[in-house]
């Protein structure tokens, strides 16, 4: 527990914004380390009425004027990430940690600025990549350092969702729309090649192939058909700094999806994770056999990897992973260290993800 409880901000905080009610506000009611004292939204209407729902003292409509406030000590960015720019513009100048989701920027040239504002002011940062902080994920990473399944010489991930491929609402339109940089791959390969290569370490060197399998998409809200720019099946393969084949393919818009599986293969063990949706949501499930194991059996995970409080430790992933993100960083904020990972290492994937497009529309391999 904290001297002092760390007073946040969080822009996107209003009572119709999905994520941040259901993940961002939970955890910090269930941390001793922080209190919410202040929201934002578009609208002073929306602003008053969210504060007042969760128990805030303030409401704002101006970026600039939550994260200079007085009761403000940090602000998070919890809105669409076309505005993650603007918004982390506005907050830097008032000098306070700041704790932005993925994707950082709408393409890398935004993240590597971004990046470049909270280094030179020296301010804390995070990047909402917060499958890291995943009692699961955080435990294969050990077991493979420990050798668990020795020489790591395959690793292979796959992942279906439903979402992303023909049917959307008004809602999640800019899914779909390239320029804005929230799609399958920025989001849902995002999050999942991070955890991926946290894991088992980065890719030296990478072939991509993508396709878009549904080129319209209907929203079933607006009874409205747009044009999808953005793909929907991505494939991977490549080599890891360990040696190690690997091979990911994400897919959206699978009518009976099979969730995720994560295989990695070694010279003595196996290691298998799976879960329903994408990696940072939790409710993963791990099995494994070492050297003297005959076949797969369940793997518990030690509770020294949970870190939340007890009071969340039956949650599916949703809200633990966001307050085990977030009870590093306030250590990081107090101690002054870096354990939460960061804007640098958003800069590092987004330019991963750029690796990814441009082998898939020159059709070389790119070496990183």
């Amino acid at each position: 527990m904290m001297s002092k409880k760390i007073r946040t901000g969080i822009i996107g905080a209003s009572i119709n914004n999905g994520w941040a009610s259901g993940t961002h506000i939970p955890a910090i009611e269930h941390l001793d380390e922080y209190e919410l004292t202040a929201v934002g939204t578009s609208n002073m209407a929306s602003a008053k009425k969210s504060a007042e729902a969760f128990g805030a003292d303030h409401g704002f409509d101006n970026i600039e004027e939550l994260a200079h406030h007085t009761d403000v000590d940090m602000v998070v960015v919890s809105i669409n990430v076309r505005e993650h720019y603007n918004a982390v513009k506005a907050i830097a100048p008032a000098s306070k940690p700041i704790y932005c989701e993925w994707p950082l920027g709408s393409n890398t040239e935004e993240a590597l600025e971004m990046q470049e504002w909270v280094s030179s002011a020296q301010l804390p940062n995070a990047i909402g990549l917060q499958a890291r902080q995943a009692p699961a994920i955080q435990y294969v990473k050990d077991l493979l350092a420990e050798g668990y399944v020795g020489k790591v010489l395959s690793a292979n991930l796959k992942i279906s969702i439903d979402g992303m491929g023909g049917i959307g609402d008004k809602s999640t339109a800019y899914l779909y729309d390239r320029k804005v940089g929230g799609n399958l791959l920025t989001i849902v390969g995002g999050h999942n090649l991070d955890a991926f290569t946290y894991m088992l370490g980065d890719f030296t060197e990478l072939s991509a192939t993508t396709a878009q399998q549904f080129p319209e998409v209907e929203l079933v809200d607006i009874q409205k058909v747009i044009k999808k720019t953005t793909d929907d099946q991505i494939m991977i393969t490549g080599k890891l700094t360990n040696g190690a084949a690997a091979s990911v393919h994400i897919q959206g818009g699978v009518k009976h999806q099979t969730g995720l599986t994560l295989e990695i293969f070694g010279d003595k063990g196996t290691i298998v994770l799976s879960a329903p949706a994408s990696i940072q949501f939790g409710s993963h499930q791990l099995r494994g056999a070492g050297p003297m194991d005959n076949e797969l059996r369940e793997l518990s995970i030690p509770d020294s990897y949970y870190y939340a409080p007890d009071s969340l430790k039956s949650d599916s992933g949703f809200v633990l992973n966001i307050a085990q993100a977030y009870r590093k960083f306030a250590q990081d904020i107090h101690e002054g260290t870096s354990t939460t990972p960061n804007f640098a290492d958003a800069v590092k994937l987004h330019q991963l993800l750029d690796a990814v497009e441009k082998s898939a529309q020159s059709g070389e391999r790119q070496y990183l």
